[in-house]
């Protein structure tokens, strides 16, 4: 066990030696940074706007892996501030320091900006938030995230380590971030569970334990009465689950990893995996091997960001399963995407053809009166099994295909995308898998 220890300790230094940004690139981040900020500031002085600007996230916490900095600063407003004047004055202001910009919408818009400095170019999400005087004043949800720095900034120092670390792990696992696409865990979980635990290999050492509903509170004052596969409660607001976002897969992918980690050490946990793409014809290869159809509904992708789509593609995902299940067809796995334009639901089925007719179970042959109402409706020979009436009825749809194409606006779908489908789908089959999904089944043959 003591050789462990000492393999793990020793893999562990000479990663963060390669994953830590060195004091060039800190100083880098931090100038861009303040230039970022004094501008923000300077011209909201000039336009005669009550706001002021600051850093947060990883890079105001020294927790971002090397090459991977999100510079996040925050745009405070006064809380008394209506909504409205808050998103016009702040998108005017943080579209006035920058020649180059997306308008991204997250609880209310904001501005992705990009600056160069030094002929390099950097990215910052500039976020336009109320100046609340505590989390539970908050007017929307962004209104947290000054808090969150406040308390992890006052209490990680000497641990930004210990974070990175883990950033990495999650990284190379395919668990970090907490965007709908994703479902993992977030930066800023990410510190809290260091600030539990300590230390990435305590945290590696108590998550090869964990148990569904797994509960962590650093304050001792949480009143989250949700289930969720990990509840980790809010510092600055005890009634939230920061972890809320973490999907069993992660989750369960966490603690497997962690397993393995301390069973077997190696570097090769912290090393990215290059995606690579399957080529149509090894995709076809494969599923004619699993002897398995693949079935995909396509349309045009909403225009709304990742994570107001995703949640609405996995209702509709769940949806079209329980419609092909309830007419007898089998699904092994089905999955969503959205690439090039496109919302995919994909559906791999073990059962995708059926015979024309199918058996409809009738009432018990004691019950005179149900089976008085039964025969009249069922004028077609009929027959006695185990004690019930029995008839055979014809197949409305005798293959997927055929049911989604006709079926498929009866599902449940969300707004977004059901608006989409009326405009116009496609369901394809095996032979049909759309070029350029290759990363996609990828993942999904080797995940």
């Amino acid at each position: 066990m003591i050789k462990e220890e000492e393999e793990i300790n020793r893999i562990c230094k000479e990663v963060i030696v390669s994953i830590r940004p060195d004091d060039k690139e800190r100083e880098e981040v931090k100038t861009v940074t303040t230039l970022i900020i004094a501008n923000l500031n300077n011209k909201a002085s000039e336009m005669g706007i009550n706001a002021r600007a600051i850093s947060v996230g990883s890079t105001a916490r020294n927790t971002w892996v090397s090459g991977d900095a999100d510079i996040d600063i925050f745009i405070m407003f006064p809380a008394d501030m209506s909504e409205e004047d808050l998103k016009e004055k702040g998108l005017v202001l943080a579209k006035s320091v920058s020649e180059r910009y997306e308008e991204r919408y997250a609880s209310h818009p904001y501005i992705h900006a990009y600056f160069y400095v030094a002929e390099t170019e950097y990215e910052a999400d500039l976020v336009p938030c109320f100046e609340v005087k505590n989390a539970s004043m908050l007017k929307s949800a962004v209104d947290r995230t000054p808090f969150h720095n406040e308390y992890v900034v006052t209490r990680l120092s000497g641990l930004e380590d210990e974070v990175i670390l883990l950033k990495q792990f999650m990284k190379c696992l395919g668990i970090y971030g907490s965007e709908q696409r994703r479902k993992g865990f977030s930066g800023y979980l990410c510190e809290l569970l260091i600030l539990e635990y300590a230390s990435f290999v305590k945290l590696l050492i108590n998550a090869s334990r964990w148990q569904y509903g797994e509960r962590i509170d650093l304050e001792g004052h949480g009143n989250y009465k949700g289930e969720d596969p990990l509840i980790v409660i809010d510092p600055v607001d005890p009634k939230r689950n920061v972890a809320a976002s973490v999907s069993l897969y992660s989750f369960c992918k966490l603690i497997d990893a962690a397993r393995d980690f301390l069973a077997k050490p190696d570097q090769k946990f912290f090393m990215p995996r290059a995606a690579e793409s399957m080529i149509h014809a090894e995709i076809l290869k494969l599923v004619k091997e699993r002897g398995t159809e693949f079935v995909m509904v396509t349309f045009e992708a909403p225009d709304v960001v990742e994570d107001i789509l995703f949640p609405q593609l996995r209702k509709a995902e769940t949806s079209v399963r329980n419609l092909i299940e309830r007419n007898d067809f089998r699904v092994y796995r089905s999955d969503v995407t959205s690439e090039g334009g496109k919302a995919i639901l994909v559906f791999e089925l073990l059962v995708w053809q059926l015979p024309k007719i199918k058996k409809h179970m009738g009432p018990p042959v004691t019950s005179e009166v149900h089976s008085e109402a039964f025969k009249n409706k069922h004028s077609q020979p009929f027959r006695i099994e185990d004690g019930r009436y029995v008839v055979e009825v014809q197949r409305k749809h005798t293959d997927v295909v055929s049911l989604l194409k006709h079926e498929l606006k009866s599902c449940s779908l969300g707004k977004d995308v059901s608006e989409s489908v009326e405009k116009g789908y496609e369901v394809l089959k095996t032979e049909e898998i759309l070029v350029g999904l290759g990363y996609f089944f990828s993942g999904y043959f080797g995940g």
